[in-house]
């Protein structure tokens, strides 16, 4: 089992491995949906994959800081641009975890970018920069590690 710290905040989601049931523990299942979600994966290859993604607060984080830091180069108040970041990913995160048992709902949250306005313009620049062929390979990196195949490590652009 692997509970990450937003299940302190009845936030997160819980990792269960072997699914509760098949194991002498029952309970489980219901106790972690009501700390906030629980998957129970079918096996330790599946509960690795699971754990990959959740890898990537400190790059959220990172991307958060960045735009807090260009906003403030912009000419905005550190004060106003932390908060303005904060507040505006809390609404997308948001946004994105109404339905998320859908498995079609972040193709329809994509989808529904006005075309040829600016969220389908930013979109379509960083899929264009490589971004989403960059997170692949830092959780394909990170798969890697958990499984004992490496050390997680990416090369550098200078190598």
């Amino acid at each position: 089992m692997i509970c990450l710290p937003p299940i302190a905040k009845r936030q997160g989601c819980a990792l269960l491995q072997p699914p509760a049931s098949k194991s002498e523990h029952p309970y489980l299942k219901p106790m972690l949906d009501a700390l906030g979600g629980c998957v129970e994966c079918a096996n330790d290859d599946i509960m690795s994959a699971l754990m990959a993604p959740t890898c990537l607060m400190g790059p959220m984080y990172g991307i958060m800081m960045n735009n807090r830091d260009w906003l403030v180069n912009q000419g905005v108040s550190p004060e106003d641009a932390s908060y303005f970041v904060g507040r505006t990913y809390l609404a997308i995160v948001q946004d994105g975890e109404r339905d998320c048992r859908d498995p079609h709902r972040f193709d329809e949250l994509v989808a529904e970018q006005t075309p040829g306005g600016l969220n389908e313009q930013s979109l379509r620049n960083l899929e264009n920069q490589g971004m989403f062929d960059s997170y692949n390979n830092a959780m394909d990196a990170i798969l890697s590690r958990l499984q004992g195949k490496s050390d997680g490590s990416l090369p550098t652009k200078s190598d």
